[in-house]
């Protein structure tokens, strides 16, 4: 890379003390690494365990990551005809994979795409993968989540994402 004709065209999106260096030098000297999460990681840890304890954190995140993604599969289960509710083959307290309706998100680009159409349509961001060419909505959740930022994942994501894959739902998707 070092030999590029255009090497001496590449910049750091922010300036350091190294930015009058030669390439590659001036992308040695980072302004934009942010400590804040090396700094705060070990506090927020010990947070966590003083406030609720580890063992009771897991099982509320767990549960909250349950009602999050049954919520969204209620949501898609008129339109496919397999459960969207996945098991984990290695189960995470706080993950889980809701598929998506076929087709939709079947490689990791297709996943990633359909990630940014949208965050660009309906300012939600989200996090989508595959699986031996099967989408899915990889769903995460901690202590700070509750019920209606899945109803509004619903209210907002899904219409887009039944869309995408070719499906007219309904007039009314109401979330009970």
């Amino acid at each position: 890379m070092t030999s590029a004709a255009d090497r001496d065209e590449l910049w750091p999106l922010i300036d350091s003390w190294a930015a009058r260096e030669a390439y590659p030098s001036r992308f040695d000297t980072q302004g934009t690494i942010d400590a804040t999460t090396y700094l705060a990681t070990p506090t927020a840890i010990d947070f966590i365990e003083s406030e609720f304890g580890w063992a009771s954190a897991r099982t509320a995140m767990a549960e909250i990551a349950d009602a999050g993604a049954e919520l969204i599969a209620e949501a898609l289960r008129p339109y496919g005809d397999e459960d969207p509710l996945t098991p984990l083959p290695s189960p995470v307290p706080s993950m889980r994979l809701v598929r998506l309706p076929l087709g939709l998100g079947a490689t990791r680009e297709e996943a990633d795409a359909l990630r940014m159409d949208l965050l660009d349509e309906v300012g939600v961001e989200t996090a989508f993968t595959s699986f031996r060419g099967v989408g899915y909505f990889r769903l995460s959740a901690h202590l700070y989540n509750e019920a209606a930022d899945y109803e509004t994942f619903v209210e907002r994501c899904v219409p887009q994402i039944l869309s995408r894959a070719g499906i007219r739902p309904a007039d009314s998707l109401i979330v009970p």
